[in-house]
């Protein structure tokens, strides 16, 4: 899939972009909610530099992404050794008869 650009603002600062895998509606989803994170921060913390805001937003997403990441891992193990306590019952069962 080619990346489409889109023009987008966050903050108020106007930038045209392209992500692979995404299409625009998608792009200018996530701009918004950079966007939000952005102004929350400046709201709660009264910080005007825009650049430290960016800062604090990319750190509070990567923050979230890892969160989900290490839940998403824990998900997989438990899962995983379901999976293998059910090949070991069903090879008990075979065994059996």
């Amino acid at each position: 899939m080619l990346s489409e650009k889109v023009d987008i603002e966050v903050y108020g600062r106007k930038l045209t972009v392209a992500y692979d895998g995404l299409t625009q509606l998608e792009i200018s989803t996530l701009a918004q909610k950079v966007d939000g994170i952005m102004r929350e921060i400046a709201k709660e913390s009264e910080i005007a530099d825009s650049s430290k805001l960016a800062v604090l937003a990319a750190l509070e997403i990567a923050a979230d992404y890892e969160r989900l990441r290490s839940r998403t891992e824990d998900f997989d193990k438990i899962e995983g050794d379901k999976v293998n306590a059910m090949i070991i019952d069903l090879e008990k069962s075979v065994d059996s008869e």
